[in-house]
């Protein structure tokens, strides 16, 4: 039997979490767009797209992650970094490191597979 935590397993474990990852924050995203798509109101401000345009960042990063892996974990940090901060309240550095979770995972299979 192989130890728990060998390249293979830390490589599932990131790419399972991050499907889990995309479909929370996935959820998120599809209630906030409510936002843009009612025409009645006024378009939301520039800050709203910047965040919204992050979190979209955060979702393809998720994705990445199953076909290129670094690509993919570089888009995880990038977004979440830039998303967090806007609407993490105080517990920015909670959710920032659970949504980044997938990418450092990543990160430990790297650094076993290289030596």
């Amino acid at each position: 039997m192989e130890p728990l935590f060998t390249v293979r397993w830390l490589r599932w474990i990131g790419r399972t979490l991050a499907i889990a990852e995309f479909l929370l924050w996935g959820a998120f995203f599809i209630e906030h767009l409510g936002w843009f798509s009612d025409p009645s109101s006024a378009s939301p401000p520039a800050q709203v797209w910047f965040q919204q345009l992050a979190h979209l960042a955060l979702l393809i990063g998720y994705l990445l992650i199953w076909k290129w892996e670094r690509p993919g974990a570089i888009v995880i940090l990038i977004g979440a970094l830039t998303f967090f901060p806007f609407i993490g309240g105080p517990n920015t550095w909670w959710y920032a490191l659970f949504a980044v979770s997938p990418a450092i995972f990543l990160f430990f299979a790297w650094r076993k597979e290289a030596s």
